[in-house]
């Protein structure tokens, strides 16, 4: 064998290329499965926002700051997209990575979680027009029926703030530079993620998990 007419050839080549970016892909996707199942806790405690049932085929997680373009750009459509998803539970995880009122707006959304009303608040939020800062943020939750008084509270509650911090370490984990990222199943988009990006992977974890051997 001359190893090297073989790397001269640019199908072969390009076959091995392919080969081992799809080993490289299947160990990131594995590492994934690995990390989601230790921060299991995490992704099932009672502060973190999500819609869709426990028992569903797959999980997507959003990573997120409302300070974010691409994220509210993003909004309406994948809104939409994920309310025509049937066996989606759908996460959302806070990432606040444009300073500090975007840091208070995650504790104001976990706060209004607290008080089930996450989804008129992070909608208020996703879909203003004005740039956000504490009388916006604050304004915002009592146009969403919150109380006030007890959403403040919640924001200084040490609980609140370690429960963003151990998000924010899941997102390093997972290798999460910036937002808006997704992890649907064992995948990870990042980026300008629109509907049928979102339905396109989906429909990817679908085939895989039929694929699957049954345990």
């Amino acid at each position: 064998m001359h190893p090297e007419i073989v790397l001269d050839d640019a199908e072969v080549s390009d076959a091995i290329r392919k080969a081992g970016l799809r080993r490289e892909q299947g160990r990131a996707a594995e590492e994934r499965r690995s990390l989601l199942k230790a921060y299991s806790d995490l992704l099932q405690s009672p502060l973190t926002p999500s819609s869709g049932g426990t028992d569903a085929d797959i999980t997507v997680i959003e990573f997120y700051d409302y300070q974010c373009a691409p994220c509210r750009a993003s909004y309406p459509e994948l809104k939409q997209a994920r309310a025509t998803e049937p066996g989606i539970r759908y996460l959302y995880g806070q990432l606040p990575i444009y300073g500090s009122h975007s840091i208070m707006a995650a504790r104001a959304a976990v706060a209004a979680h607290r008080q089930g009303l996450f989804e008129e608040f992070h909608h208020a939020l996703m879909t203003t027009d004005s740039a956000l800062d504490m009388e916006v943020i604050f304004a915002t939750a009592e146009k969403a029926g919150l109380d006030i008084e007890k959403l403040q509270a919640d924001m200084r509650d040490p609980l609140v703030h370690q429960y963003l911090e151990e998000v924010r370490a899941l997102a390093e984990a997972l290798h999460i530079t910036g937002t808006p990222s997704f992890i649907i199943g064992d995948a990870k988009l990042s980026g300008g993620v629109r509907a049928g990006d979102l339905r396109s992977e989906l429909g990817r974890q679908r085939a895989q998990i039929k694929l699957s051997p049954r345990q």
